[in-house]
């Protein structure tokens, strides 16, 4: 039972792979014939160049995408979309979610009729390719969260001072006020240990 499943493996991994390699074919081609007239590129879509050039036909993937999709935007997509496939598909265990999810982000946010009819084309020869993944609708940011950092209001009397004289203070009150606020101060330590002009007495 489990050389079955290795074959099984091994095949869809080949399957996979010979995907990577049309995807490839699809980026070349399109960069061959959009790139006639200097511009043309960023204004011509990818569905405008499959019917102007017959090279092109039998390649489904340039099909799928977005009507709206230029061709320049496609080999930058599809270059994100398919940049880790190599190295995932080396990894022992694939990832079937994440090598499914890079395409779909990549190639067809906002474009759940073209997503399903990729994935019913390459499932042919992978049968769990993109199973359980919901479409990617436009302007959606996949991963992030929204944090918010904990606020706290300082507690304004934490450190106050209450100001309250000690019992020395009151009692020196008697005599010379000035005299007294000023020793009240050299003997409490409120400022400074001691004055640089505290006179002998």
């Amino acid at each position: 039972m489990q050389g079955v499943e290795n074959v099984k493996d091994a095949y869809e991994r080949r399957a996979l792979l010979l995907h990577l390699g049309d995807v490839l074919e699809a980026v070349n081609r399109l960069m061959i014939c959009s790139g006639d007239k200097e511009g043309k590129q960023d204004k011509q879509t990818v569905h405008e160049a499959v019917a102007a050039h017959d090279s092109l036909e039998g390649l489904p993937l340039l099909t799928h995408v977005s009507p709206s999709m230029t061709t320049r935007d496609f080999v930058e997509h599809a270059t994100a979309a398919f940049l880790s496939w190599p190295r995932e598909l080396l990894e022992l265990e694939l990832d079937r979610e994440q090598l499914a999810r890079t395409v779909q982000q990549a190639l067809f946010t906002g474009n759940a009729q073209g997503w399903q009819d990729y994935v019913a084309t390459l499932r042919k020869a992978v049968a769990w390719f993109g199973a359980n993944l919901k479409p990617v609708e436009a302007g959606e940011q996949p991963g992030e969260a929204a944090t918010g950092a904990d606020t706290q209001q300082p507690d304004p009397l934490a450190d106050a001072d209450t100001g309250r004289p000690d019992a020395g203070d009151i009692e020196r009150d008697s005599g010379d006020r000035s005299q007294a606020a000023r020793e009240s101060v050299e003997n409490g330590g409120r400022l400074y240990p001691s004055w640089p002009w505290k006179s002998g007495v």
